[in-house]
């Protein structure tokens, strides 16, 4: 449905991209509730009779003003009929019968949330229990978890929890008859599985092995009106509570970000030793959702720990602030909220703290310069930060060619006739100053070109010397490929830009240096091997 497919949610990016890059035509159906035409063949189909006869028609219209043609709603209109006995099979008659003075009667002064509730007061009070549970954990949910929370939560919690009558949805007082005489130790596995099988019989949960889900959002949404509404917030954190001390760490893994978001909903009752644990989790549940790609989730786990801790979070537990803010500024990034990004780089930069931990933000800032391609802020960014790292840095301005070649013969001297062979076996960089500025002046050339393309020589020379210097990194290959494009073409010496793209396809066979193959490849295939073949 609509609801379910929201802008930011895989698919819908993948049609808009359809449309926007591939200019592919894409048509979109929608599928309303269904007209009295259409429910008249429904109800027929369901009863096993003619959609000519007269009675079928009444009956279908009767549900179709009531429903509004909402396939879900008119079969649970049908099954509440069977289920109160106003529509029975008629074995003289081989057909279905039912009063229709009643069953007008009926449907007049009920609606669906109605329906649902006298349903739900139709099940075994062990079922309607763990119905209460089950909406609490959202739409879609784990068996595991339900049952964990079902086995661990008192009958006094439970009393408290459930109201004794529902109006908010039904409109008019309906008595709920939520049975607590059974204790927990008398529940067993077996009583369980019989309320599971009463969910999945009555058409209110499908389950699949682990996997279960409500039928419909309405039937969740009414079984959570079974909660007293001041009492929904304890009772939820009372059950991620439960889920975080009793699943083992495999089942905690897969129901992380269900336990996160009732742990949430308690957030104001805790005492800070808690809210310093909570944070802690809507980090990891924030990190887990990047990674999957869902970044509006994320952001959100993240804003919810930095709320954890509150204003004492950068006094009590400022390395998960930290990774809350720094994290939570790469998803705003991604989902291009740039006012909460720079709220939260600008958080971090204010703070005294290393420049390693200030990297992060740093760089998700100059990467939202050149998303904006607002190149002179992003290169400004840059060297701002190699200032600050203690490094030198290049100014910003078009160099004479007496700088060029004093800068290139500075680089021969340090290679000093060395082979690719020995280029490759330089030690690695350990020096952390170094790759923080390495990560920088990949940025600065990937901007340089826009503002001032003449000084990407000058900053191919110090990548370079940087390698020969402290060591390789990862980003050693791109320096040499593009040195060895240099040599060859502007510099005139084939085979010395030769043995540059060389040492840089050796260098990236060593283990973790593939991080730019692509672009060192291309550069040393494209730009230097045909000039000696």
């Amino acid at each position: 449905r609509d609801d379910e497919v929201p802008d930011h949610h895989p698919l819908a990016l993948y049609i808009r991209d359809l449309e926007q890059t591939m200019n592919v035509s894409i048509t979109e159906v929608t599928t309303g509730n269904l007209d009295v035409d259409n429910v008249i063949p429904l109800v027929a189909e369901a009863l096993r009779m003619d959609d000519d006869d007269n009675e079928v028609k009444s009956l279908a219209k009767t549900i179709h003003k009531k429903t509004e043609g909402n396939p879900f709603f008119v079969l649970i209109f049908l099954r509440s009929l069977y289920d109160e006995k106003l529509l029975q099979y008629n074995f003289g008659a081989f057909k279905w019968t039912w009063d229709e003075e009643a069953v007008n009667s009926k449907i007049v002064t009920e609606n669906v949330a109605s329906v649902l509730v006298n349903k739900m007061n139709r099940l075994q009070g062990e079922t309607q229990r763990m119905l209460m549970v089950a909406s609490c954990l959202g739409a879609t949910f784990r068996l595991s978890a339900a049952l964990e929370a079902m086995k661990n939560i008192s009958q006094a919690e439970m009393r408290l929890s459930m109201r004794e009558s529902i109006s908010s949805v039904s409109g008019s007082p309906l008595p709920l008859d939520i049975s607590v005489n059974s204790t927990n130790q008398d529940s067993s596995d077996c009583s369980y599985a019989s309320s599971i099988e009463e969910l999945k019989e009555e058409g209110l949960c499908e389950v699949d092995n682990e996997a279960c889900h409500f039928v419909h959002d309405q039937i969740q949404s009414t079984a959570f009106e079974l909660i007293c509404p001041n009492q929904r917030d304890s009772f939820r954190g009372r059950i991620g509570s439960i889920l975080l001390h009793n699943l083992s760490p495999e089942e905690l893994e897969a129901n992380l970000f269900e336990v996160v978001a009732l742990l949430n909903c308690a957030v104001s009752t805790i005492t800070d030793k808690d809210r310093d644990e909570l944070a802690k989790l809507n980090l990891k549940a924030g990190i887990k959702a990047a990674e999957n790609a869902a970044f509006d989730s994320a952001k959100d786990y993240f804003e919810a720990g930095r709320e954890a801790l509150g204003s004492r979070g950068w006094e009590g537990d400022y390395c998960t602030m930290l990774d809350l803010c720094s994290h939570g500024a790469s998803a705003c990034y991604i989902l291009g909220d740039s006012d909460s990004m720079n709220m939260l780089i600008a958080e971090v930069l204010s703070k005294d703290i290393s420049m390693r931990e200030k990297f992060r933000v740093s760089d998700i800032k100059i990467r939202s310069f050149v998303s904006a391609e607002k190149w002179d802020d992003a290169i400004d960014t840059a060297l701002n930060f190699i200032r600050q790292l203690g490094l030198p840095t290049l100014k910003k301005k078009q160099p004479s060619k007496f700088t060029i070649i004093r800068e290139y013969i500075r680089v021969k001297r340090l290679l000093k006739n060395k082979t690719a062979e020995d280029i490759a076996n330089l030690p690695r960089l350990d020096d952390e100053r170094y790759e923080m500025w390495r990560r920088m002046n990949e940025h600065i050339v990937s901007c340089i070109v826009h503002v001032e393309p003449t000084m990407l020589p000058l900053i191919i020379f110090q990548s370079v010397e940087t390698s020969l210097k402290h060591g390789l990194s990862s980003l050693s290959p791109s320096g040499f490929a593009a040195l060895g494009s240099l040599l060859c073409g502007p510099f005139g010496k084939p085979h010395e830009g030769r043995e540059m793209a060389k040492a840089a396809e050796l260098i990236l066979e060593k283990p973790g240096m593939r991080s730019r193959a692509v672009y060192t490849v291309f550069v040393t295939q494209s730009f230097c091997y045909h000039w000696t073949s």
